[in-house]
């Protein structure tokens, strides 16, 4: 029977697998014609699977509005969109000034997951709507290149990287809409999609020492300029931009037999800045300016930075800082340098899995006044970071761009007290009251995240994977108490505003869709605490339990491969496979697949669940 019903939910996930959906119905204002960014700074380890569910309270938010979210109307002058002062002057055009020509834009994550070029498009279209100016291209990682160079042809790419044409079609496109479409490869750490190539095994560098996730090409082998050289000119011929990104976060190198020999006569400092200005000459000779992260030469060895070429841009990111003065400090030891800034707040990073909580608003409102509220002319902009896209569900994370667009070209009050609303308003049509605020409220609140330092008025849950192994589920069941389950709250308020819901539907619907996986997740281990509370085991209730909850992830299941397909590749690695450095918590379609094809099991040898709970108890 276990072959049987596995056999069954594996033949109904493959058929979403290979189905064409359409976006069905609504007429988009969108056309859409159309670890990951892991903090390098500090680990934080984790097991995401056993940890407890905590108790919610909701905290006081700390914003400048005490309503939380109100409504834009025009008898508050300090929530409308563009209030007139006395003098008839615009009481934005100080924040105007100082922001014009910076960049101001959006990241996406192609290096790890590609998407659509017509979700691309729609990225670019969003970028136009909200006034946004800049699209931050990743195109490899360690994962794979989503780029299949013609130059260099033996790298390790995603099995559907784009033509080179592709890619410049869409950049051409972004130009037609105003937005400058900034490519960066990644060129010492996160270079997997090279080292991992038979063919460039030779110029894999680590260091035992260092962080065993992370690793490098070796910066003082002769071939590795050799290929950033063709790489990047390949890439200069795709996109216009006179910008070009160079990554260079998160490396762990200096164990190579070369690496060590440089070692012996060179600090780790000077090879760092011979490396980064080589590549800068490289990007120079083809009229174009590098960029970098910071991670590195700002936070872990800052005396690399006074030796760089002043032509290098840094682009800091620091996704758990909300103090805009510690953020502006860190700029301002760029500026000191003679050299140029970017922030790069984040959204999904390496502590949220569907959905970011409101520190992150905080960390977006922290680069925004550091990065745009002077007109300093060495901060370049802020571009708002996404990582990983397998982590979320692909159209439910507008509300969380918009909430950065606003922030970037009208400040973080403006934001903070208007931007969900206008959001509601020109994304959904709908008209903005107490229902789209609370659903607002908790789905930020509450966000579950990786616990890295809880508190006691923490109001996110803890992240978990649904249960999908026999480890796992006992694990469930020995915790003594459910937390509460604010999704399922999220869940009645969203039904009660889908009817007022009037563009955009099958975004909301991916919204509803990832409220339901969040619930779930928390539902299914509540359902496993209480049945194994039960003294004695009531068999008969726990086999039907067991059948809706194989029913149930089934239909989840499928209905996120059938959201996945609408903007990414039907036939995406990801969505079957565990890709390479990401866990669990980064893939929530294979995880829910995984759970699925468990739960199926154990609905058709129901005495295996009860064994796991009883020895469990024994434990």
């Amino acid at each position: 029977m276990i072959g049987f019903f596995r056999s069954l939910v594996l033949s109904a996930l493959r058929e979403t697998l290979h189905a064409t959906v359409q976006i069905a119905g609504e007429e988009r204002e969108l056309k859409m014609n159309n670890k990951n960014r892991r903090e390098f700074l500090v680990g934080a380890g984790v097991t995401i699977g056993s940890v407890a569910l905590g108790q919610r309270v909701f905290a006081e938010r700390r914003t400048t509005n005490p309503d939380w979210m109100a409504p834009e109307n025009n008898s508050n002058p300090a929530s409308s969109r563009a209030n007139a002062s006395p003098q008839g002057t615009d009481e934005l055009a100080p924040r105007k000034s100082a922001m014009h020509g910076k960049m101001r834009g959006l990241m996406v994550d192609a290096g790890r997951v590609p998407e659509s070029l017509e979700y691309y498009r729609g990225i670019v279209d969003f970028c136009a709507a909200w006034e946004l100016n800049t699209l931050h291209f990743r195109l490899a990682d360690d994962q794979g290149s989503a780029l299949n160079f013609a130059s260099v042809r033996d790298l390790v790419t995603h099995k559907n990287a784009f033509a080179p044409e592709q890619l410049r079609s869409l950049a051409d496109y972004a130009q037609t809409r105003g937005i400058d479409l900034i490519p960066e490869l990644e060129s010492f750490g996160h270079t997997g999609y090279i080292t991992r190539s038979a063919a460039y095994a030779h110029l894999l560098d680590r260091q035992a020492q260092g962080p065993s996730e992370f690793t490098g090409v070796i910066p003082v082998h002769p071939e590795t300029l050799q290929l950033f050289n063709k790489l990047y000119r390949e890439i200069a011929t795709i996109f216009p931009s006179i910008y070009l990104h160079g990554g260079c976060d998160e490396v762990n190198w200096g164990g190579s037999a070369l690496s060590r020999k440089a070692l012996e006569t060179k600090t780790r400092t000077q090879i760092w800045v011979e490396y980064l200005n080589s590549l800068d000459q490289i990007v120079a000779g083809l009229g174009r300016q590098l960029i970098v992260w910071g991670d590195v030469v700002i936070h872990k060895e800052p005396e690399i930075l006074g030796k760089l070429n002043k032509t290098i841009i840094i682009m800091d990111w620091n996704y758990r800082e909300t103090s805009s003065a510690r953020i502006r400090e860190a700029f301002l030891k760029v500026r000191a340098n003679g050299s140029r800034g970017i922030g790069a707040p984040g959204l999904i990073n390496y502590k949220w899995g569907l959905r970011a909580g409101t520190e992150q608003l905080r960390n977006i409102d922290a680069y925004a006044d550091a990065y745009l509220e002077q007109a300093d002319p060495n901060s370049l902009g802020v571009i708002l970071t996404n990582w990983v896209p397998s982590r979320y569900v692909q159209n439910s994370i507008w509300d969380g761009f918009a909430y950065a667009a606003v922030a970037f070209n009208e400040g973080t009050a403006m934001a903070q007290s208007a931007a969900f609303s206008r959001f509601v308003k020109k994304h959904y049509g709908a008209n903005w009251n107490d229902d789209w605020k609370e659903a607002f409220q908790i789905i930020y609140d509450a966000a579950p995240s990786v616990p890295e330092h809880p508190t006691a008025s923490s109001t996110n849950l803890p992240l978990k994977v649904p249960w999908s192994t026999d480890e796992q589920l006992a694990a469930a069941s020995r915790i003594q108490s459910p937390g509460q389950n604010p999704f399922t709250r999220l869940q009645n308020v969203l039904v009660q505003l889908k009817p007022h819901v009037l563009k955009n539907l099958a975004d909301f619907q991916s919204l509803v869709l990832c409220v339901e996986a969040l619930q779930r997740v928390y539902w299914r281990e509540e359902i496993v605490i209480e049945q194994a509370a039960k003294e004695p085991q009531e068999r008969k209730t726990s086999d039907t339990m067991l059948q809706n909850i194989a029913e149930g992830d089934q239909a989840l299941a499928q209905a996120l491969s059938k959201d996945w397909d609408k903007g990414r590749f039907p036939d995406s690695v990801a969505k079957s496979e565990l890709l390479m450095d990401l866990a669990p918590k980064d893939q929530l379609l294979f995880e829910w697949m995984q759970a699925a094809m468990d739960s199926v099991s154990l609905a058709s040898h129901p005495e295996r669940f009860h064994l796991i709970l009883e020895t469990a108890k024994a434990v």
